[in-house]
């Protein structure tokens, strides 16, 4: 065995799991998109077989061979942009990010996202995800709000370690359709991707779990349509959730042209906005909070559906 090549074992009593999460939890080295990579450039073989299914499910009694790569340098141009910070220290960076504006490179967007703007803000050097260094959670373009970036490898891995277990509370506001009869809700609708969509997601009962709290803040009327401010809160963090979940019971996002059949002229792109996130600062282990206000697109169309609100939530 070289230094580029790692063994390792499924014991008898091991629970099921994915390939590239039982790479994850083996070796704790690496983010998982890296090895989901590895396994998609056959680099990883079980059983001395090549799999490149990230999905494959590893055994009890399994034998998983590892070829590592070396780090390739990371290539991602900055970009001057108006980047709102809302805290920075040496290990984390809190932005309030804009409407239509994309959080990492990729296909079709390689210049002007987030992450172009403070690439030079991070330990680039240090990672191993070269796709999106830094990157712990991402926002929908057009979704609003407060947005972590980690400074290191080390506080990425941490960070993203309590959004896996659930440990790090988000707290959205939503602009919905109609009048949500009940002060408050809880949606527990698997979602995955649409097999005929792909650009869309939906509630379907083998997609992965999906939990979504909300509550009413306040009602108002606009081009003769009541609509309902609710301060959401979700529990996973699936692509598109809120908009799906919301979309699923009848009430989808004021704006959101993907989810909803609805028109709506001279209205928000999307009225979702990631108002507070709270969560353990990965290396005081302190309970920090950030709150984004609101854009000002937001707030004068909430003006005009004659909503009041409060943002101490």
């Amino acid at each position: 065995m070289n230094s580029n090549q790692i063994e390792l074992f499924a014991l008898p009593l091991f629970n099921k799991e994915r390939l590239d999460q039982f790479l994850l939890n083996a070796t704790k080295e690496e983010s998982r998109s890296y090895y989901s990579k590895l396994i998609k450039e056959g680099l990883v073989r079980v059983n001395d077989k090549i799999v490149e299914k990230p999905s494959f499910i590893v055994k009890p009694y399994d034998k998983i061979t590892l070829f590592l790569k070396p780090k390739e340098p990371l290539y991602i141009e900055y970009d001057k942009l108006n980047i709102t910070v809302l805290y920075e220290d040496d290990y984390i960076i809190v932005i309030n990010k804009e409407r239509n504006m994309v959080v990492h490179p990729g296909p079709g967007n390689f210049r002007n996202t987030i992450l172009n703007a403070l690439i030079n803000s991070i330990n680039k050097d240090e990672f191993t995800d070269q796709e999106r260094p830094g990157i712990v959670h991402r926002l929908d373009k057009e979704t609003t709000g407060v947005l972590i970036i980690a400074k290191s490898e080390k506080i990425m891995r941490k960070l993203s370690e309590q959004f896996k277990n659930r440990q790090v509370k988000k707290t959205y506001l939503a602009l919905v359709y109609g009048d949500v009869n009940y002060k408050e809700g809880f949606i527990s609708m698997p979602i995955k991707r649409s097999k005929i969509h792909r650009q869309k997601m939906e509630v379907n009962l083998s997609g992965k779990v999906a939990f979504t709290e909300y509550s009413v803040i306040n009602k108002g009327i606009f081009e003769k349509q009541i609509v309902s401010l609710l301060k959401v809160n979700i529990f996973t963090g699936r692509t598109h959730q809120i908009r799906v979940h919301m979309s699923y019971i009848g009430h989808p996002i004021v704006g959101d042209k993907k989810y909803s059949t609805k028109s709506c002229k001279n209205c928000p792109e999307i009225a979702l906005h990631a108002l507070k996130i709270e969560f353990l600062h990965p290396i005081t282990n302190k309970i920090v909070s950030f709150k984004a206000p609101l854009p000002q697109d937001l707030q004068d169309f909430l003006k005009r559906c004659n909503i009041n609100y409060d943002l101490d939530l």
